[in-house]
């Protein structure tokens, strides 16, 4: 019998971004290949001496640019990465959007006082960094898009499952397709019509994910659609199976609370 689907949705870096070698700016940044970035997020998590280069040997590169030995992370990746491996949570975002400004984008953030590390796709690859604990909630608040700015709810009180898994799906095409589905049971002349059609929209999904023995497990999320006017909260499970029961039934809501209702669910999933 076929496992189930995961409901882990942040998965590996893909390849939206073009491969190059592993470079170092400075000792607090390194910018490496999508490869090399997702096999040092599996050494993060493997203790020295425990076998850690087994699921990093097939990336071609990790051990001759000197971020990895025999004994798991090196060198610079070791002074980047290292307080990641002390904490036991992390945040996973990923922003998905037509806008060619911003596309699709990846973050993970391990909160780890008083220097904390972050993984960001950027055009150039993936950059590992650190930075002051004090300025998560800032960089957070950045990556997820949430500003000030107008809220005008003139849209269904609904979005489509369609839609919400073509996102996560990383598909724009068909997202767009089902958005534009939504749109046109509404009136055509309203700004939530409008942006759709237009592909003024965003939507950040921000998980909160645990150590557990063996893995890491989702432990809270908060995904939110972005449009030009308005800034709402998609009521919507991980597990893709559970979305696919939401096609025949009930679809996912939409909630329009305050922008800082939203950021108060935001930092909650920051907490310790």
């Amino acid at each position: 019998m076929a496992p189930p689907p995961s409901t882990h949705v942040s998965g590996p870096l893909t390849h939206s971004l073009p491969l190059k070698s592993a470079t170092a700016s400075s000792a607090k940044e390194l910018v490496v290949s999508v490869e090399q970035a997702n096999a040092l997020i599996d050494l993060i998590d493997l203790r020295k001496g425990n076998n850690a280069l087994s699921s990093a040997m097939p990336v071609s590169g990790l051990v001759g640019a000197g971020l990895a030995d025999s004994n798991g992370l090196a060198c610079d990746a070791e002074a980047i990465l290292g307080p990641a491996s002390t904490v036991d949570y992390r945040l996973v975002i990923r922003v998905i959007s037509p806008r060619p400004s911003i596309g699709v984008r990846n973050v993970r953030i391990w909160p780890s006082p008083p220097r904390s590390v972050i993984i960001r796709s950027e055009a150039d690859g993936p950059h590992l960094t650190q930075v002051d604990d004090c300025n998560v909630p800032r960089i957070l608040a950045e990556e997820t898009l949430l500003e000030p700015g107008p809220t005008i709810h003139d849209g269904p009180p609904w979005i489509s499952a369609d839609f919400v898994q073509a996102v996560r799906d990383g598909d724009l095409e068909r997202a767009q397709s089902a958005l534009i589905d939504v749109a046109a049971k509404g009136p055509s002349d309203s700004h939530f019509s409008q942006d759709c059609r237009h592909k003024r929209w965003s939507v950040v999904l921000c998980v909160r994910e645990e150590r557990t023995r063996d893995q890491w497990k989702d432990a809270g999320h908060v995904e939110c659609f972005i449009i030009d006017h308005m800034h709402v909260q998609i009521h919507a499970p991980l597990d893709p199976r559970v979305l696919a029961l939401m096609r025949e039934r009930n679809a996912p809501t939409l909630d329009a609370p305050p922008r800082t209702a939203l950021w108060e669910l935001m930092m909650e999933l920051l907490a310790q």
